[in-house]
């Protein structure tokens, strides 16, 4: 139930990412600006990782650890990714698995999500 609840949580955080670029690619002003989706979207992961990790925490559940929880929840996004993001989104835009993975902007966002679960859990969830 541990392990399925910190998915649920990786779910969360991917899901509030897709719904972030989609959006972020329609808005004129930075539609064609990665540089400015990057800024935006790594600002956004450090809330969306909090959500994910105070709905994992609620109720007092604390099986996994920060650093671990966060692990899940990168992990689950960069599977979910693989699944379902590049077939159904990169690649009809003429993308490949090739062109996604290697994007560093892909490794910073699982690591700012990692982080900022961590800093979560040592900040709300370890004092107590």
């Amino acid at each position: 139930m541990n392990f399925i609840k910190a998915v649920t949580a990786g779910v969360i955080v991917w899901t509030c990412m897709v719904i972030t670029f989609i959006i972020l690619e329609h808005i004129p002003i930075i539609k064609y600006s990665l540089n400015a989706q990057t800024a935006i979207a790594c600002v956004l992961v450090v809330f969306y990782a909090r959500i994910g990790a105070s709905y994992y925490y609620k109720k007092g559940n604390r099986a996994f650890g920060g650093l671990s929880l966060g692990i899940i929840m990168s992990a689950t996004a960069v599977l979910l990714d693989v699944l379902l993001f590049v077939p159904l989104v990169e690649i009809p835009k003429g993308n490949t698995y090739q062109d996604f993975f290697s994007n560093p902007l892909l490794y910073l966002l699982a690591i700012l999500n990692l982080l900022s679960v961590y800093f979560y859990w040592k900040q709300k969830i370890k004092i107590q």
